[in-house]
């Protein structure tokens, strides 16, 4: 009876070693510019939506994955987010070296002006207006769950939103998200001033930090109202790009 319960115990240890031995593995560190670990940067691996953050030193692992190419992507508010294609055998590893540029100032704080109005041209505004309330508000995380190959994937699955097509000569397709409900018009704002040609709305969704969405016009923050008083009243969509400041 011992034997058999020793011999039991030995499979056991056997099969959850085998099982923590499958998949393909993996791991890396992350880096600022100056060779600093980048503590806490999640860390997302496509197709598949496997994800972690890096530790206290920078390291991290994605286990169990399957074999074939990930894009595996770094992101962290204050910090150029960075992605790596990795190739993968079946039950494969590889050890990569993310580096994510300079370190800036974090929304460490949500900073709030003497009249009650939030910074209007930095990305700390995103921060105060979520806390505020009234819209829809996506940060790169939920950005990166939507898996968007273009900016407009963004807005599929949000009922109030279609993508429409349009031809965009030999630059290929251009993706434009609509409005289905009221006047279906949208005013767009790319860090705190309205989009146009020198201030255009970012094209690939890796470089959008934030994102506020204002479906009625008495919900838009008094920092945008001067771009949606007039006129019917459309969407706000409100894009905060990896390049927009912080610090109030």
């Amino acid at each position: 009876m011992k034997r058999f319960l020793l011999s039991s115990a030995l499979l056991f240890v056997v099969a959850n070693g085998a099982h923590a031995q499958r998949g393909a593995v993996i791991t890396g560190i992350t880096r600022d510019s100056m060779e600093r670990p980048v503590p806490g940067a999640e860390i997302v691996a496509h197709p598949g939506n496997k994800r972690t953050r890096s530790d206290s030193v920078g390291r991290f692992t994605l286990a169990d994955l399957d074999g074939g190419t990930y894009t595996v992507r770094a992101r962290k508010f204050g910090y150029t987010p960075v992605t790596w294609d990795v190739k993968l055998e079946k039950n494969g590893r590889a050890d990569i070296k993310l580096e994510m540029g300079n370190p800036t100032a974090t929304l460490d704080t949500v900073r709030v002006s003497a009249d009650g109005g939030c910074p209007p041209r930095t990305l700390d505004g995103f921060a105060c207006h979520r806390k505020r309330g009234g819209g829809v508000f996506l940060d790169y995380t939920d950005i990166d769950d939507k898996e968007p190959l273009h900016t407009a994937d963004i807005f599929r699955g949000m009922k109030e939103f279609r993508v429409d097509v349009r031809y965009g000569g030999p630059a290929g397709p251009i993706y434009v998200p609509k409005v289905i409900k009221g006047f279906g018009c949208i005013i767009s704002l790319v860090d705190g001033m309205p989009a146009s040609a020198a201030n255009p709305i970012p094209q690939i969704p890796q470089n959008i930090a934030a994102l506020e969405i204002y479906f009625h016009r008495d919900s838009v923050p008094k920092e945008y109202k001067r771009y949606t008083s007039f006129g019917p009243p459309c969407t706000t969509v409100a894009y905060w790009t990896i390049w927009a400041r912080t610090g109030g």
